[in-house]
């Protein structure tokens, strides 16, 4: 991340005034960070490419709060629904994000099955997010309903709240959280680790550092695994896929 990056010192980064933060949530910790190295202004975008352009926007103010992704931006609605019965939810309750608008894709050529399964009858896009709206008309984004954790007893674990976890501790850059299946359906919940330079490797610390702060069915049971480094897409997204079939560069593990 560009706040804890070596590179902040070596370029006058004073002419920067504005910048935006897309393709996933803002973390409270990296917006910190961030903003304790560069003095410019944040602005937070949120959009599929179904929807041909952002549908959520805010400018990073003391009004944000962690993983907000801003309000509904002119001409679009959105509503939160139910994963398990499509109803709708009220405020402060978490569920799938559909968002509708006329920019809305027509469908995904030549593939209507794929189509129906993304715009119900109504028009609304079913994006596939997890969040969840306040009384203020702010929206929160938690995760992707498929990277949810499914542990024992149908409880659900959001990545992002342990990742967020271990970005707290002074030793770790990098930070990914997956489900590792089990053969009774139940997943792990296991950490990917990139270490700063010079930091100790100490997966058991980092295990216990997380679990000593979160309930006992989102605790790192799948393990800690310190990386050489997590693969990305081109544009920098994580592949997860790759991490749950272990498919990296494993330097120690607990």
């Amino acid at each position: 991340m560009i706040g804890e990056s070596l590179l902040t010192q070596e370029y006058d980064l004073s002419s920067l005034k504005f910048v935006t933060s897309g393709g996933s949530t803002l973390s409270e910790y990296v917006m910190k960070i961030f903003k304790n190295k560069v003095d410019a202004s944040i602005y937070i975008l949120w959009g599929l490419t179904e929807l041909a352009c952002y549908a959520t926007g805010f400018i990073v103010t003391k009004e944000w709060k962690n993983l907000c992704i801003g309000k509904v931006m002119p001409f679009f609605e959105l509503k939160v629904v139910d994963t398990s019965n499509g109803q709708l939810l009220r405020a402060g309750e978490p569920g799938e994000i559909l968002v509708r608008s006329p920019t809305t894709m027509i469908c995904y050529a030549n593939n209507p099955a794929a189509t129906s399964s993304m715009v119900d009858a109504e028009g609304w896009v079913h994006t596939g997010d997890y969040g969840y709206y306040d009384s203020q008309g702010f929206i929160y984004l938690t995760d992707r309903i498929k990277d949810l954790i499914k542990t024992k007893f149908h409880l659900q674990v959001q990545p992002s709240e342990l990742e967020d976890l271990l970005l707290q501790h002074p030793h770790v850059a990098e930070a990914v959280v997956v489900g590792v299946p089990q053969e009774d359906f139940e997943e792990l919940p296991r950490g990917f680790i990139v270490l700063k330079s010079g930091a100790p490797v100490e997966p058991e610390v980092l295990q216990r550092f997380v679990n000593d702060r979160v309930p006992d069915f989102k605790h790192l049971t799948g393990g800690v695994w310190i990386v050489k480094e997590i693969p990305k897409n081109s544009i920098g997204k994580c592949l997860k896929r790759q991490l749950i079939a272990g498919q990296v560069t494993r330097l120690a593990f607990c």
